[in-house]
C-alpha cells in the first residue's frame, strides 16, 4: 500500500509540474504578444476650435441638379467644437453649426479616437491621436488608412507641424443594372500633429450621371491653443 500511496503521489505532482508549464508558457506567450494599440489624446478640456464651411457644386450637363441640402454649407457662419471631457481615449465634446440667418444647431458627443466610433452618426469624426509619422494608421487598431505626409503651417504667431492622410473610393447606383451610374469620392485630411484636430477638409464627389461635381471645404479659422490668423 505504500508503494501505491508514493506512485499515486508522484503521479499528482507530475500532473502538477505539467499543468504549471503550461501556465508559465502561456504567460510568456501572452507577455511577448504585441499588446493592442490606443490613442494618445491631445486635446484638452476648455479647448475650442472654430471652422469655415464651404461648398462648390458645378453642373456640368443639363438635367443635372444640386444634390438636396448642399446648399447649406454656404449658408453657414460657423462650426465650433469646444472640448468639454476626456476618458482614457475618448473624447466629448459640444458642437455648435450656426447659419448666416442666425439660426444654430447644438450637440453633443463623444468620440472614440482608437476606433473611431461615434456616439452621433455622422457626427464630427476628424480628431486623432497625437504626434502620428509617416506610415501610422490615423486609427491605431485599423492599418486601411495611413498618416501620408507630413508638412509645417505657418499661422500669425507660429508655425506647427501637422500630418495628412486621404482616400478615394468609387461608387455604382444599384437602380442603375448596367454599373454604368457612378460616384467617385475623394477626401483629404489635414490635421494638426500636437492636438489631432483637423486643419483642413477637402471632400469632392465627382457624378457621371448627370454630369456634376460637388466639393466641401473645412478651414480652421480660429482657436484658444494657438493664434489662426
Amino acid at each position: 500500500m505504500a508503494i501505491k500511496k508514493s506512485s499515486h503521489k508522484n503521479l499528482y505532482i507530475a500532473v502538477f509540474l505539467i499543468v504549471l508549464l503550461v501556465a508559465s508558457t502561456a504567460a510568456v506567450i501572452y507577455a511577448t504578444l504585441p499588446r493592442p494599440q490606443v490613442a494618445t489624446v491631445g486635446v484638452k478640456v476648455g479647448d475650442t476650435f472654430t471652422y469655415s464651411i464651404t461648398g462648390t457644386s458645378t453642373l456640368q450637363s443639363i438635367d443635372a441638379t444640386m444634390t438636396p441640402g448642399f446648399e447649406q454649407y454656404n449658408q453657414t457662419d460657423y462650426y465650433k467644437i469646444t472640448i468639454t471631457g476626456i476618458n482614457h481615449d475618448v473624447v466629448s465634446f459640444d458642437t455648435v453649426w450656426r447659419f448666416l440667418n442666425g439660426t444654430e444647431v447644438n450637440g453633443q458627443q463623444t468620440l472614440n479616437l482608437t476606433d473611431g466610433s461615434e456616439s452621433v452618426s455622422n457626427g464630427f469624426w476628424a480628431i486623432y491621436s497625437t504626434n502620428l509619422n509617416v506610415g501610422n494608421p490615423i486609427r491605431p487598431n485599423d492599418n486601411r488608412l495611413t498618416v501620408n505626409q507630413t508638412d509645417t503651417k505657418t499661422y500669425a504667431d507660429s508655425s506647427r507641424p501637422r500630418d495628412f492622410w486621404s482616400i478615394e473610393n468609387q461608387f455604382f447606383d444599384v437602380n442603375d443594372p448596367t454599373h454604368n451610374t457612378l460616384r467617385d469620392d475623394y477626401t483629404g485630411v489635414w490635421f494638426d500633429k500636437q492636438t489631432g484636430m483637423l486643419e483642413t477638409l477637402n471632400s469632392i464627389t465627382y457624378y457621371n450621371n448627370p454630369l456634376k461635381t460637388e466639393a466641401i471645404t473645412w478651414k480652421l479659422v480660429a482657436s484658444n491653443v494657438w493664434t489662426i490668423q
